[in-house]
Protein backbone atom coordinates (compact mmCIF):
# COMPACT_ATOMS: atom_id res chain seq x y z
CA UNK A 1 0.00 0.00 0.00
CA UNK A 2 1.42 3.56 -0.87
CA UNK A 3 1.32 6.46 1.44
CA UNK A 4 -0.61 8.82 -1.49
CA UNK A 5 -2.91 8.53 -4.21
CA UNK A 6 -5.51 10.12 -6.83
CA UNK A 7 -8.56 7.86 -5.79
CA UNK A 8 -10.77 8.46 -3.47
CA UNK A 9 -13.96 5.71 -1.92
CA UNK A 10 -16.78 7.59 -0.88
CA UNK A 11 -19.30 4.65 1.00
CA UNK A 12 -22.04 7.55 2.63
CA UNK A 13 -23.51 10.75 1.79
CA UNK A 14 -20.82 11.63 -0.90
CA UNK A 15 -22.10 8.75 -2.88
CA UNK A 16 -23.54 10.00 -6.25
CA UNK A 17 -27.33 8.92 -4.88
CA UNK A 18 -26.89 11.58 -2.60
CA UNK A 19 -27.61 15.14 -3.25
CA UNK A 20 -25.99 17.54 -1.05
CA UNK A 21 -23.65 20.24 -1.70
CA UNK A 22 -20.25 18.52 -0.70
CA UNK A 23 -21.20 15.57 -2.80
CA UNK A 24 -22.13 17.32 -6.10
CA UNK A 25 -18.77 19.30 -5.45
CA UNK A 26 -16.95 15.84 -5.90
CA UNK A 27 -18.88 14.20 -8.82
CA UNK A 28 -17.62 18.17 -10.41
CA UNK A 29 -14.29 17.73 -9.63
CA UNK A 30 -13.39 13.85 -10.14
CA UNK A 31 -14.03 10.61 -12.61
CA UNK A 32 -16.63 8.67 -11.57
CA UNK A 33 -14.95 5.33 -11.86
CA UNK A 34 -17.23 2.61 -10.41
CA UNK A 35 -18.56 0.50 -7.23
CA UNK A 36 -16.13 -0.59 -4.98
CA UNK A 37 -15.91 -2.48 -1.48
CA UNK A 38 -13.26 -3.12 1.07
CA UNK A 39 -13.50 -5.70 4.05
CA UNK A 40 -14.67 -4.12 7.19
CA UNK A 41 -17.84 -2.87 8.56
CA UNK A 42 -20.17 -0.48 8.09
CA UNK A 43 -21.84 1.44 11.12
CA UNK A 44 -25.28 3.48 11.07
CA UNK A 45 -23.72 6.73 13.29
CA UNK A 46 -27.29 8.37 12.98
CA UNK A 47 -27.60 10.56 9.85
CA UNK A 48 -24.53 9.25 8.49
CA UNK A 49 -22.28 6.44 8.07
CA UNK A 50 -18.77 5.13 9.67
CA UNK A 51 -16.34 2.95 7.88
CA UNK A 52 -13.90 0.47 9.59
CA UNK A 53 -11.17 -0.96 7.45
CA UNK A 54 -10.40 -4.67 8.48
CA UNK A 55 -8.39 -6.62 5.89
CA UNK A 56 -9.29 -10.05 7.64
CA UNK A 57 -13.23 -9.32 7.55
CA UNK A 58 -15.45 -11.36 6.13
CA UNK A 59 -17.98 -8.34 5.62
CA UNK A 60 -17.65 -5.57 3.20
CA UNK A 61 -18.04 -1.79 3.11
CA UNK A 62 -19.78 -0.92 -0.43
CA UNK A 63 -19.25 2.59 -2.03
CA UNK A 64 -18.15 4.52 -4.81
CA UNK A 65 -14.74 5.16 -6.86
CA UNK A 66 -13.50 8.77 -8.22
CA UNK A 67 -10.55 9.66 -9.68
CA UNK A 68 -9.17 12.97 -8.43
CA UNK A 69 -6.05 13.60 -9.90
CA UNK A 70 -6.85 16.63 -11.28
CA UNK A 71 -7.86 18.19 -8.38
CA UNK A 72 -6.54 15.85 -5.84
CA UNK A 73 -5.78 18.40 -3.31
CA UNK A 74 -8.17 20.80 -3.46
CA UNK A 75 -10.97 18.07 -3.65
CA UNK A 76 -9.17 16.45 -0.17
CA UNK A 77 -9.12 19.89 1.70
CA UNK A 78 -12.69 20.69 0.76
CA UNK A 79 -13.74 17.13 2.13
CA UNK A 80 -11.33 17.11 5.11
CA UNK A 81 -13.11 19.98 6.52
CA UNK A 82 -16.66 18.35 5.61
CA UNK A 83 -15.26 15.15 7.56
CA UNK A 84 -13.56 17.35 10.49
CA UNK A 85 -10.19 15.79 9.56
CA UNK A 86 -7.16 17.83 10.54
CA UNK A 87 -4.80 19.70 13.30
CA UNK A 88 -7.44 22.46 13.18
CA UNK A 89 -10.68 20.15 14.94
CA UNK A 90 -10.33 18.42 18.40
CA UNK A 91 -8.56 15.12 18.61
CA UNK A 92 -9.54 12.17 18.22
CA UNK A 93 -11.30 13.58 15.82
CA UNK A 94 -14.77 11.55 14.36
CA UNK A 95 -12.91 10.33 10.92
CA UNK A 96 -9.41 9.87 9.86
CA UNK A 97 -8.54 10.11 5.79
CA UNK A 98 -6.42 6.34 5.83
CA UNK A 99 -5.54 4.77 2.05
CA UNK A 100 -7.14 1.76 1.81
CA UNK A 101 -6.99 -1.10 -0.79
CA UNK A 102 -10.22 -1.06 -2.54
CA UNK A 103 -11.18 -3.75 -5.33
CA UNK A 104 -13.22 -2.23 -8.12
CA UNK A 105 -14.08 -3.65 -11.46
CA UNK A 106 -11.85 -6.58 -10.55
CA UNK A 107 -8.81 -4.71 -9.68
CA UNK A 108 -7.52 -3.39 -6.10
CA UNK A 109 -7.07 0.55 -5.96
CA UNK A 110 -5.64 2.12 -3.50
CA UNK A 111 -8.11 4.70 -2.40
CA UNK A 112 -8.11 7.57 0.16
CA UNK A 113 -11.23 6.42 2.55
CA UNK A 114 -12.61 8.85 5.52
CA UNK A 115 -12.49 6.10 8.61
CA UNK A 116 -14.52 6.10 11.64
CA UNK A 117 -12.20 6.58 14.14
CA UNK A 118 -13.48 6.38 17.77
CA UNK A 119 -15.16 3.11 19.35
CA UNK A 120 -17.50 1.10 17.50
CA UNK A 121 -18.71 -1.57 20.14
CA UNK A 122 -21.87 0.35 20.92
CA UNK A 123 -23.12 1.51 16.75
CA UNK A 124 -25.18 -0.45 14.87
CA UNK A 125 -23.68 -2.28 12.16
CA UNK A 126 -25.43 -2.04 8.73
CA UNK A 127 -25.52 -5.49 7.70
CA UNK A 128 -25.38 -5.12 3.61
CA UNK A 129 -22.69 -2.68 3.70
CA UNK A 130 -24.33 -0.57 1.68
CA UNK A 131 -25.51 3.05 2.97
CA UNK A 132 -27.92 3.74 0.33
CA UNK A 133 -29.09 0.78 0.45
CA UNK A 134 -29.57 0.60 4.39
CA UNK A 135 -31.83 3.82 4.05
CA UNK A 136 -33.85 2.68 1.12
CA UNK A 137 -34.31 -0.69 3.16
CA UNK A 138 -35.37 2.05 6.43
CA UNK A 139 -38.23 4.00 4.64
Amino acid sequence: MSDTSTFLFVYGTLRPTFDNAFSQYLRQRAHYMGDGWFPGQLLDLGSYPGAVYDRTSSATVRGTVYDIRKNSETVLTYLDYYEGVGSEFESPTEYIRAIVPVRCKGTLIDCWVYLYNHPSEDKTLIESGDYSHYLNQSR
